[in-house]
């Protein structure tokens, strides 16, 4: 039988040092090479990506107007030809069999869209150790969630028709476009499948400042969130800020009570685990302030469609 004709679409920003490891993995899939497309989107790099995509044989587009890996990703589901879209990273490391076995999950008729394994690339700081605790983007875990389960784009296969149902990524989303276009295709009724043997190797944050950036990104993509979902809602609360204040000083105060263990281990990261919590919680709060306080934006670009508007307010 053959396949699917698929479409691998990767944005990037800023990516000059990771892109080219992330093309040539998907350059060795293990998928039929006549049935699949890889589109390397460029997202308003500074860095030079552009022309590291360009060193490969795959198709280079570019999001130039506004700067959200989901525009980017919408200007590479424009520009795709294939009936299966797979989505993800320039900082992972997609396994041979990924796109095979993402494909594979969607021979259920019921299945709209899918979600592979994510684990951790090999990592040399204590930062990355502190991620891989933590079990950051643990895809098995949006199956286990109370609510309509999702899939993240760093590993996440659709259905093209699901698109032309509910429409493209919110680009105004600065986190948590995955969850809102996974929740919209199931609201339309299709299923989620997961599919644990689809892995990619993720690259990890390795700074601490880079901790920090990424959970207050995460912290406001969930407040924006809150004003679409009730499940997200408490992220809109100001306990918020009340509560990582707290959290902050309880991890300041674990540090110190873990010090004399550290240097009995001679181990730091023993004293150092509670302050990259600090890092987490830091973050939420940055990320909570930006939205309480930041520029509001429309959901109307770059042709995204929003479910009814009863469905995509309702309780989950």
């Amino acid at each position: 039988m053959t396949p699917p004709l698929a479409s691998v679409i990767v944005p990037a920003y800023n990516a000059a040092h990771t892109i080219g490891d992330c093309l040539e993995a998907l350059l060795a899939l293990d998928y039929p090479s006549d049935r699949l497309e890889i589109i390397a989107v460029d997202n308003r790099s500074t860095d030079g990506t552009a022309g590291v995509m360009r060193r490969y044989p795959v198709r280079v587009v570019s999001e130039p107007h506004q700067q959200s890996s989901y525009a980017a990703r919408n200007t590479g589901l424009v520009a795709a030809r294939g009936s299966v879209m797979l989505f993800t990273d320039a900082d992972c490391l997609p396994d041979p069999g990924w796109a095979r076995a993402l494909v594979a999950a969607l021979d259920d008729d019921d299945a709209g869209g899918a979600a592979g394994r994510i684990e951790a690339a090999p990592g040399t700081t204590l930062v990355e150790r502190f991620q891989v605790d933590e079990h950051v983007l643990d895809a098995a875990s949006a199956f286990t969630r109370p609510a309509l389960p999702f899939a993240q784009t760093a590993n996440a296969a659709y259905r093209r028709a699901v698109f032309e149902r509910v429409g493209l990524f919110d680009p105004n989303l600065v986190s948590g476009g995955d969850l809102d276009l996974s929740w919209r295709m199931q609201r339309a009724g299709w299923g989620l499948a997961y599919a644990p043997g689809a892995i990619v190797r993720h690259r990890h944050r390795t700074t601490f400042r880079g901790l920090v950036k990424l959970y207050a990104k995460n912290g406001h993509g969930a407040a924006l969130l809150g004003e679409r979902y009730a499940s997200y809602a408490v992220h809109q609360s100001v306990r918020v800020p009340i509560c990582r204040v707290k959290e902050m000083a309880g991890d300041v105060g674990r540090c110190i009570a873990r010090l004399p263990r550290a240097a009995h281990r001679r181990d730091p990261y023993v004293a150092l685990h509670p302050l990259f919590k600090l890092g987490l919680h830091l973050g939420d709060l940055l990320g909570w302030t930006r939205w309480r306080f930041g520029r509001r934006l429309g959901s109307d670009a770059l042709g995204y469609l929003p479910a009814r508007p009863d469905e995509v307010r309702e309780a989950v």
